[in-house]
């Protein structure tokens, strides 16, 4: 009896081994399936100007609203981004020097950042798209104008190596990695907002630096993606963790990293940049939370 038992055992745990092994190579297909699509996107094109004061404003757009230097690096160069088993990630060198980017066509600048698709025609891995798709044309437009100028950085980087945690999110969360999935192409770049303390610009911002991506369109939170001890994202609604914090309990946080009772922010909160956020957008993004 014992023998036929552990027959049995042994077989269901082959069956399961064989099943766990199709399971996988299924995941890998898919996802490189995924990866290898091309899509065609129409060229676009946007009025460009290299003012002093269009370089001002993209600077303040890409560290503290769009935190491109998140992944890109301080120098635009390029980094390693080690996610354990979602993958090891490194975001382009945007610059023109050794193994860089540029240069670049505005429309092909305009399909990365607009629609996640690299000049190939291939879906960029991990580039936050789907926020800047919602960006209007007069910051779309100066972000590509100061990238185009930005100094050479000579830096080779790898290809970036997906792990099975990375190939299965791709499959089972459509848009989440390959963003290129989720964002309507045919959709026209949209109409400014005033830059104003409102709740209408609030939500073009949180759209824009990313709120919405890490704790959802609606910002309740709850997200979890990511290597081993990835917090789940906080509840931004006014049900959620900010129901009692003031505004100026919000501008703290944004700036010091510090909840009002002084515990820390995981740092998966990207606060080095939102520190650089102006009074006057953090009070846009306050009145816009206060709505939800």
């Amino acid at each position: 009896m014992a023998g036929t038992a552990l027959r049995r055992i042994g077989t269901a745990a082959t069956v399961l081994v064989g099943l766990l092994f199709i399971a996988l190579l299924g995941i890998y297909g898919i996802s490189r399936s995924k990866m290898r699509r091309t899509y065609v996107i129409k060229a676009e094109t946007l009025n460009l100007k290299g003012d002093s004061a269009t370089m001002v404003k993209a600077q303040h757009l890409v560290t503290a609203i769009n935190k491109c230097v998140e992944c890109h690096g301080d120098d635009f160069g390029g980094r390693t981004m080690d996610l354990g088993p979602v993958g090891k990630f490194h975001p382009s060198n945007l610059t023109s020097g050794k193994g860089g980017v540029a240069p670049m066509s505005d429309a092909e600048w305009i399909r990365a950042i607009r629609h996640g698709v690299h000049k190939t025609g291939r879906p960029l891995v991990f580039m936050p798209s789907s926020a800047f798709a919602a960006m209007d044309a007069s910051d779309l437009a100066a972000v590509i104008a100061y990238l185009k100028q930005l100094p050479p950085v000579d830096r080779e980087l790898p290809p970036t190596q997906l792990g099975m945690l990375g190939r299965f999110l791709i499959v089972s969360k459509p848009g989440r990695l390959l963003q290129a999935e989720a964002i309507d192409h045919e959709a026209p770049v949209p109409a400014g907002v005033p830059h104003q303390p409102s709740p209408e610009y609030g939500r073009y911002l949180a759209v824009i630096s990313g709120c919405t991506y890490c704790h959802g369109d609606n910002l309740r939170g709850g997200i979890k993606e990511g290597p081993p001890g990835t917090p789940a994202s906080a509840d931004l609604s006014s049900s959620g963790q900010l129901a009692n914090w003031s505004e100026e309990d919000f501008r703290g946080a944004l700036r010091t990293g510090m909840r009002p009772d002084n515990s820390v922010i995981n740092p998966f909160m990207p606060w080095r940049m939102t520190r650089l956020m102006t009074d006057e957008e953090i009070k846009a993004v306050w009145l816009y939370l206060k709505t939800l």
